[in-house]
């Protein structure tokens, strides 16, 4: 029997992040199991397809993202960053928990495990559109997302850094909590989001998207 009310609607989720020394590279930063994000797919009846990590210091978020049973096929079009197969994340860096519309101080960005490159076989991180935004962020500048990926049997992995140059409004001394959502969005499966119900406009709406806490060394 289906539910009348999916229970991730119950609730605005929020989620810690740990502080780092080190961000990038990959093979040097500090990212280890307590910067896992907890798995809420179940709560939200969404396929578990997605293990994501994440760590913070003033320069920036360290992304790491995993992607299990999405098959081997990638469809990603730098170009057309909305419907291209990857990890998509919205990031709010002033958030003011009333608005229904994202503004200057919202970035989505869509992090492409291939589609990049003069051969188009490597990772990208585009700026995408916010629908229904009320003031447009500034542009993405070029290489303020370093990325690395690994295509796998059933899926992807993928490495960045969110560098402050990225996220318009960053200021973490002052602002300890960010506005944050994240979805895998695949040419096959369809949006799977990570933290609301696929029902939800949290392509759109920051009200819907997580609470992701700061927290200083010791937390």
């Amino acid at each position: 029997m289906c539910a009348l009310v999916n229970p991730a609607a119950l609730f605005r989720f929020r989620l810690r992040c740990r502080r780092r020394k080190k961000l990038w590279p990959p093979s040097a930063w500090d990212l280890d199991e307590a910067c896992r994000l907890p798995g809420l797919a179940p709560v939200a009846d969404v396929p578990n397809l997605l293990d994501l990590s994440l760590a913070w210091n003033e320069e920036g978020l360290a992304v790491r993202a995993v992607a299990k049973g999405v098959g081997p096929t990638r469809w990603c079009q730098p170009t057309r960053p909305e419907d291209s197969d990857g990890l998509h994340l919205w990031i709010a860096t002033r958030p003011t928990g009333e608005s229904h519309r994202a503004g200057r101080y919202c970035r989505r960005l869509a992090l492409l495990p291939t589609g990049g490159g003069r051969s188009a076989d490597r990772p990208v991180a585009v700026a995408a559109v916010i629908p229904r935004t009320s003031e447009l962020p500034t542009d993405l500048p070029i290489g303020s997302v370093p990325i690395e990926s690994r295509l796998v049997a059933d899926g992807w992995e993928i490495d960045a850094q969110i560098t402050a140059a990225a996220l318009p409004g960053w200021d973490p001394l002052e602002i300890r909590r960010l506005g944050f959502f994240a979805a895998i969005i695949d040419r096959r499966l369809g949006r799977v989001p990570a933290f609301a119900p696929p029902e939800f406009p949290w392509e759109s709406d920051p009200t819907t998207w997580a609470e992701l806490e700061l927290c200083a060394p010791g937390e």
